[in-house]
């Protein structure tokens, strides 16, 4: 299924498109939306066809536990879930959340033909850290977050955000997050960028 001039469905998700809700779908289109603005970019820096390559998008619970015995730190309440409901081990987020998490919004980890640390320092930038924008000569697109993470090999954590879908009174109370961040330790710690 394509989703997008760049992007098909069995780039994010290896299930068939009608196991996919009207809003996964909906979310996806976005987050779509926005990698096909960030290829844009890359391509006419580069002045030629910059493909993006998804290594993770829609993620169930039991990619998590999979992902953890391989070594990552995937987080229960990552947008990778796609609003997917997965019950929570941690006790602070069970205190905010409750016992079971379902409100994420849909996120992909991509690798730039360019190399994810070469397109993170090029639209640097043109970050708006107060809205999560950010502000690209080929249009402005809005994300979650923006993260360039690091276990062995490099890529980039990219998420909608939660305005897709949520109040703006929700957001303040339960999704207050740093929009640009790094972490050179596969999760173990981010800093803002």
């Amino acid at each position: 299924m394509q989703i997008t001039t760049n992007f098909q469905l069995k780039e994010f998700s290896d299930r068939p498109a009608e196991l996919l809700t009207p809003i996964q779908l909906f979310m996806l289109r976005n987050l779509c939306s926005t990698l096909e603005c960030i290829r844009a970019f890359l391509s006419n820096h580069y002045k030629t066809n910059i493909s993006i390559k998804v290594t993770s998008g829609v993620r169930l619970p039991s990619d998590i536990n999979r992902l953890r015995k391989a070594g990552y730190n995937p987080s229960e309440t990552g947008d990778h879930l796609f609003g997917n409901i997965v019950k929570l081990r941690s006790k602070p987020k069970i205190k905010l959340f409750g016992k079971y998490y379902v409100y994420s919004v849909g996120a992909a980890d991509i690798i730039p033909a360019c190399g994810p640390e070469d397109a993170f320092a090029l639209m640097l930038p043109y970050f708006n850290r107060q809205t999560g924008e950010v502000n690209l000569p080929e249009g402005t697109i809005k994300v979650g977050q923006m993260i360039l993470e690091k276990k062995i090999n490099s890529w980039l954590h990219i998420s909608n955000p939660p305005e897709l879908v949520y109040s703006d009174q929700m957001i303040a109370s339960f999704f207050n997050r740093k929009h640009f961040l790094k972490s050179l330790d596969n999760g173990g710690s981010y800093v803002t960028v």
